[in-house]
Protein backbone atom coordinates (compact mmCIF):
# COMPACT_ATOMS: atom_id res chain seq x y z
CA UNK A 1 0.00 0.00 0.00
CA UNK A 2 3.03 2.41 1.50
CA UNK A 3 4.95 1.49 -2.57
CA UNK A 4 1.96 2.45 -3.88
CA UNK A 5 1.24 5.71 -2.81
CA UNK A 6 4.58 6.80 -2.58
CA UNK A 7 5.21 8.09 -5.90
CA UNK A 8 2.08 9.82 -5.93
CA UNK A 9 3.12 11.92 -2.59
CA UNK A 10 6.84 12.09 -4.10
CA UNK A 11 5.32 13.84 -7.62
CA UNK A 12 3.02 16.00 -5.39
CA UNK A 13 5.80 17.33 -3.15
CA UNK A 14 8.02 18.01 -6.51
CA UNK A 15 4.86 19.93 -8.36
CA UNK A 16 4.21 21.95 -4.54
CA UNK A 17 7.66 23.01 -4.28
CA UNK A 18 8.52 23.38 -7.77
CA UNK A 19 8.83 27.11 -7.55
CA UNK A 20 11.45 27.03 -4.76
CA UNK A 21 13.30 23.94 -6.51
CA UNK A 22 13.62 26.11 -9.88
CA UNK A 23 14.44 29.48 -8.23
CA UNK A 24 17.17 26.91 -6.07
CA UNK A 25 18.67 25.62 -9.67
CA UNK A 26 19.00 28.72 -10.70
CA UNK A 27 22.43 29.79 -11.17
CA UNK A 28 23.77 26.72 -10.12
CA UNK A 29 24.94 25.12 -13.62
CA UNK A 30 26.39 21.43 -11.62
CA UNK A 31 22.31 20.28 -10.24
CA UNK A 32 20.85 19.94 -14.26
CA UNK A 33 23.77 17.13 -14.59
CA UNK A 34 23.39 15.68 -11.62
CA UNK A 35 19.87 15.41 -11.60
CA UNK A 36 19.65 14.08 -15.15
CA UNK A 37 22.36 11.53 -14.07
CA UNK A 38 20.29 9.97 -11.21
CA UNK A 39 17.03 9.95 -13.71
CA UNK A 40 19.18 8.04 -16.26
CA UNK A 41 20.74 6.00 -13.49
CA UNK A 42 17.22 4.73 -12.65
CA UNK A 43 16.35 3.34 -16.08
CA UNK A 44 18.82 0.94 -15.58
CA UNK A 45 17.12 -1.68 -13.48
CA UNK A 46 13.27 -2.66 -13.58
CA UNK A 47 11.87 -1.62 -10.50
CA UNK A 48 13.55 1.91 -10.24
CA UNK A 49 12.68 2.40 -13.85
CA UNK A 50 8.82 1.58 -13.15
CA UNK A 51 8.59 3.78 -10.05
CA UNK A 52 9.87 6.34 -12.11
CA UNK A 53 7.57 5.81 -14.64
CA UNK A 54 4.88 6.05 -12.39
CA UNK A 55 6.13 9.21 -10.45
CA UNK A 56 5.99 10.68 -13.64
CA UNK A 57 2.79 9.84 -14.75
CA UNK A 58 1.50 11.50 -11.08
CA UNK A 59 3.71 14.59 -11.58
CA UNK A 60 2.10 14.97 -15.36
CA UNK A 61 -1.29 15.11 -13.51
CA UNK A 62 -0.58 17.48 -10.96
CA UNK A 63 0.97 20.07 -13.13
CA UNK A 64 -2.07 20.16 -15.43
CA UNK A 65 -4.39 20.48 -12.29
CA UNK A 66 -2.19 23.10 -11.00
CA UNK A 67 -2.28 24.85 -14.00
CA UNK A 68 -6.09 24.42 -14.48
CA UNK A 69 -6.81 26.02 -10.38
CA UNK A 70 -3.76 28.28 -9.60
CA UNK A 71 -4.56 31.61 -8.55
CA UNK A 72 -1.73 33.02 -11.17
CA UNK A 73 -3.66 31.93 -14.61
CA UNK A 74 -1.69 31.47 -17.54
CA UNK A 75 -1.86 34.18 -19.63
CA UNK A 76 -1.99 33.59 -23.58
CA UNK A 77 0.02 34.98 -25.90
CA UNK A 78 -1.58 37.72 -28.37
CA UNK A 79 -1.57 35.25 -31.35
CA UNK A 80 -3.85 32.97 -29.14
CA UNK A 81 -5.63 35.48 -26.71
CA UNK A 82 -9.29 34.13 -27.56
CA UNK A 83 -11.72 32.90 -25.01
CA UNK A 84 -12.76 29.60 -27.27
CA UNK A 85 -8.48 28.99 -26.94
CA UNK A 86 -8.94 29.28 -23.21
CA UNK A 87 -11.70 27.05 -22.84
CA UNK A 88 -9.91 24.77 -25.06
CA UNK A 89 -6.88 24.99 -22.98
CA UNK A 90 -8.40 24.13 -19.58
CA UNK A 91 -10.35 20.90 -21.75
CA UNK A 92 -6.85 20.31 -22.54
CA UNK A 93 -5.31 20.11 -19.06
CA UNK A 94 -8.59 18.35 -17.56
CA UNK A 95 -7.90 15.82 -20.13
CA UNK A 96 -4.01 15.24 -19.53
CA UNK A 97 -4.66 15.44 -15.69
CA UNK A 98 -7.02 12.44 -16.41
CA UNK A 99 -5.09 10.49 -18.34
CA UNK A 100 -1.97 11.01 -16.25
CA UNK A 101 -3.92 9.68 -12.95
CA UNK A 102 -5.41 6.73 -15.11
CA UNK A 103 -1.72 5.94 -16.16
CA UNK A 104 0.01 5.98 -13.24
CA UNK A 105 -3.16 3.72 -11.25
CA UNK A 106 -2.58 1.77 -14.50
CA UNK A 107 1.29 1.25 -14.12
CA UNK A 108 0.71 0.40 -10.61
CA UNK A 109 -1.40 -2.13 -10.64
CA UNK A 110 -0.12 -3.30 -14.17
CA UNK A 111 3.29 -2.89 -14.56
CA UNK A 112 3.79 -2.71 -18.50
CA UNK A 113 0.57 -2.21 -19.54
CA UNK A 114 0.34 -1.34 -22.87
CA UNK A 115 -2.80 1.50 -23.01
CA UNK A 116 -1.48 2.65 -19.72
CA UNK A 117 1.87 3.87 -21.47
CA UNK A 118 -0.91 4.88 -24.16
CA UNK A 119 -2.41 7.52 -21.75
CA UNK A 120 0.94 8.42 -20.16
CA UNK A 121 2.43 9.61 -23.66
CA UNK A 122 -0.42 10.38 -24.24
CA UNK A 123 -0.86 12.83 -21.78
CA UNK A 124 2.85 14.07 -21.57
CA UNK A 125 2.88 14.98 -25.86
CA UNK A 126 -0.37 16.92 -25.20
CA UNK A 127 0.82 18.72 -22.05
CA UNK A 128 4.66 19.67 -23.21
CA UNK A 129 3.54 20.37 -26.77
CA UNK A 130 0.97 23.21 -25.20
CA UNK A 131 3.22 24.38 -22.89
CA UNK A 132 5.60 25.02 -25.62
CA UNK A 133 3.61 26.75 -27.99
CA UNK A 134 2.67 29.19 -25.26
CA UNK A 135 6.11 29.37 -24.04
CA UNK A 136 7.12 30.02 -28.32
CA UNK A 137 4.34 32.32 -28.66
CA UNK A 138 5.63 34.84 -25.58
CA UNK A 139 9.54 34.43 -25.60
CA UNK A 140 10.06 32.52 -28.89
CA UNK A 141 12.89 30.73 -26.45
CA UNK A 142 15.19 27.62 -27.25
CA UNK A 143 13.09 26.34 -23.79
CA UNK A 144 10.07 26.41 -25.75
CA UNK A 145 11.53 24.17 -28.53
CA UNK A 146 12.58 22.23 -25.94
CA UNK A 147 9.46 21.65 -24.63
CA UNK A 148 7.92 20.88 -28.08
CA UNK A 149 10.72 18.47 -28.96
CA UNK A 150 9.65 16.63 -25.94
CA UNK A 151 5.79 16.36 -26.91
CA UNK A 152 6.94 14.92 -30.05
CA UNK A 153 9.15 12.24 -28.19
CA UNK A 154 5.98 11.74 -25.92
CA UNK A 155 3.85 11.34 -29.41
CA UNK A 156 6.30 8.95 -30.35
CA UNK A 157 5.87 6.93 -27.43
CA UNK A 158 2.22 6.89 -27.63
CA UNK A 159 1.69 5.58 -31.04
CA UNK A 160 4.82 2.81 -30.73
CA UNK A 161 3.83 2.47 -27.12
CA UNK A 162 3.84 -1.79 -28.27
CA UNK A 163 7.15 -1.87 -29.07
CA UNK A 164 8.73 0.15 -26.12
CA UNK A 165 7.17 -2.14 -23.68
CA UNK A 166 7.94 -5.17 -25.60
CA UNK A 167 11.37 -4.14 -25.96
CA UNK A 168 11.70 -3.09 -22.23
CA UNK A 169 10.26 -6.51 -21.33
CA UNK A 170 13.01 -8.15 -23.83
CA UNK A 171 15.42 -6.62 -22.13
CA UNK A 172 14.45 -7.81 -18.16
CA UNK A 173 14.59 -11.23 -19.53
CA UNK A 174 17.85 -10.85 -20.69
CA UNK A 175 19.12 -9.66 -17.47
CA UNK A 176 17.34 -11.86 -15.58
CA UNK A 177 19.58 -14.65 -18.13
CA UNK A 178 22.27 -12.68 -17.52
CA UNK A 179 21.84 -12.95 -13.34
CA UNK A 180 21.42 -16.59 -13.63
CA UNK A 181 24.36 -16.99 -15.73
CA UNK A 182 26.69 -15.22 -13.24
CA UNK A 183 24.98 -17.06 -10.42
CA UNK A 184 25.87 -20.26 -12.00
CA UNK A 185 29.73 -19.66 -12.86
CA UNK A 186 29.71 -18.40 -9.14
CA UNK A 187 28.39 -21.67 -7.50
CA UNK A 188 30.57 -23.44 -9.92
CA UNK A 189 33.34 -21.87 -9.10
CA UNK A 190 32.58 -22.31 -5.71
CA UNK A 191 32.29 -26.25 -5.73
CA UNK A 192 35.79 -25.89 -7.72
CA UNK A 193 37.44 -24.52 -4.69
CA UNK A 194 36.10 -26.71 -2.22
CA UNK A 195 37.07 -29.91 -4.53
CA UNK A 196 40.52 -28.41 -4.82
CA UNK A 197 40.58 -28.06 -0.60
CA UNK A 198 39.46 -31.41 0.13
CA UNK A 199 41.61 -33.82 1.69
CA UNK A 200 42.47 -37.29 -0.47
CA UNK A 201 44.73 -39.99 0.59
CA UNK A 202 47.29 -40.21 -1.88
CA UNK A 203 47.00 -43.96 -1.97
CA UNK A 204 43.42 -43.39 -3.26
CA UNK A 205 44.25 -41.33 -6.06
CA UNK A 206 44.80 -42.29 -9.95
CA UNK A 207 47.88 -43.13 -11.06
CA UNK A 208 48.98 -40.18 -13.60
CA UNK A 209 52.06 -41.36 -14.94
CA UNK A 210 54.23 -44.91 -15.32
CA UNK A 211 56.52 -43.18 -12.47
CA UNK A 212 53.26 -43.21 -10.62
CA UNK A 213 53.01 -47.15 -11.00
CA UNK A 214 56.81 -47.73 -10.15
CA UNK A 215 56.98 -45.59 -7.18
CA UNK A 216 53.40 -47.21 -5.98
CA UNK A 217 54.47 -50.22 -2.82
CA UNK A 218 53.18 -53.61 -3.74
CA UNK A 219 50.56 -54.96 -2.17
Amino acid sequence: MVGGIAPAILAGLAVLFEPRLTALAQGREAILPVVVFLLLSSLIHPRSRRLLVITLCYAVAFLALRDTFWPRPVVLPPLFDYAVLEDVRIACLLVVAVLAAVAGVGETVQSGAVWARRCYFGAASLYFTGLGVITYGWHGSWQAVLLCAMGAMALYGCLFAPSIVASEIEIEEEALISDDAIQQRQLAAHARVLREKEWKDPGLLPPQSDRDYRMRPEG
